[in-house]
């Protein structure tokens, strides 16, 4: 009876967010799980094609390239976010004097919008108007001096950059509450015990924090596989495709080629391979739970 009784409080509370999650997210995926078996022609003319837009997707070059810059996007992104994240929210704990300041730099950034920050990056990162190399130079740097968005080799890892330096500040917020969380008792003895704080960090702080950098890591995980916006306005997937992404490509197909079957089956696509990526983070990055 009190099973009965919780649901009957909890259901009608729940029911606006499964109304705004049908309309936003089941209804769009079953239509374009719909769309995807399909071939448009420009005219708008569709003809049904079942599965051969899959069959089509897994035998295509450019496709298979941009899932590949987009698995590098993750990876590299996820080096440069998560170790000075982790860092910046250790030291923010550690009660520096102008803490707050230090709290608003970080978080700052996260403000502005992703086209204002693309844009700004976009003109800071050009190889002869841009702030970046004349910056370089004068420090007698010159020789790291890049065409930074011009060259394939920094083109993808510059906006991994600009996307991180974007959102880092979330990402500190949410590690910095989850070092607030940890018991100050199990600290105190580590201290009393004549740790350091170092010592208590890599063998008390990391450990605890394990669940909470899993679910973080598997956020980064969905986030960054659904990257657009940055690559868009700074490079439109090149110099020679070497940032072009699942979402910029899709994108592509479906607006400038008017192939919107086609682009539909790469979005049911990367919905598949963010699931399937999603239940393998979390049962390889799956502990026993640790008691503290």
């Amino acid at each position: 009876m009190l099973g009965k009784a919780q649901r009957r409080l909890v259901v009608p509370f729940l029911l606006p967010a499964l109304a705004l999650l049908a309309v936003f997210f089941l209804y769009p995926l079953v239509r374009t799980a719909q769309l995807s078996g399909y071939a448009f022609e420009r005219s708008g003319a569709a003809a049904f094609a079942g599965l051969g837009q899959y069959a089509r997707l897994a035998g295509d070059p450019d496709y298979g390239n941009a899932l590949k810059n987009t698995f590098m996007m993750t990876f590299v992104g996820g080096c440069m976010l998560f170790p000075p994240a982790v860092a910046i929210a250790w030291a923010l704990n550690q009660r520096l004097r102008g803490e707050r300041f230090y709290r608003f730099v970080v978080f700052a950034p996260v403000v502005l919008s992703v086209a204002v920050v693309s844009l700004m990056w976009k003109f800071l990162l050009h190889p002869t108007l841009g702030l970046i190399n004349p910056a370089l130079e004068s420090l007698s740097l010159g020789g790291l001096a890049r065409t930074w968005l011009g060259d394939p080799a920094t083109a993808l890892p510059s906006v991994a950059f600009v996307s991180v330096w974007h959102g880092i500040g979330i990402w500190v917020v949410l590690l910095s509450a989850g070092f607030a969380r940890l018991p100050a008792e199990v600290l105190e003895a580590g201290r009393i015990d004549g740790a350091g704080e170092w010592r208590l960090f890599r063998s008390a702080m990391l450990p605890m924090m394990r669940d909470l950098f899993r679910i973080l890591v598997v956020l980064w995980f969905v986030q960054s596989m659904q990257a657009f916006a940055f690559v868009y306005i700074m490079t439109r997937g090149g110099p020679f495709g070497s940032t072009a992404l699942a979402g910029t490509l899709a994108y592509s197909v479906a607006f400038d080629q008017g192939d919107l079957g086609y682009a539909a089956a790469m979005g049911v696509a990367l919905v598949v391979i963010i699931l399937v990526g999603t239940l393998v983070l979390n049962r390889v990055m799956r502990r026993d739970a640790l008691e503290y």
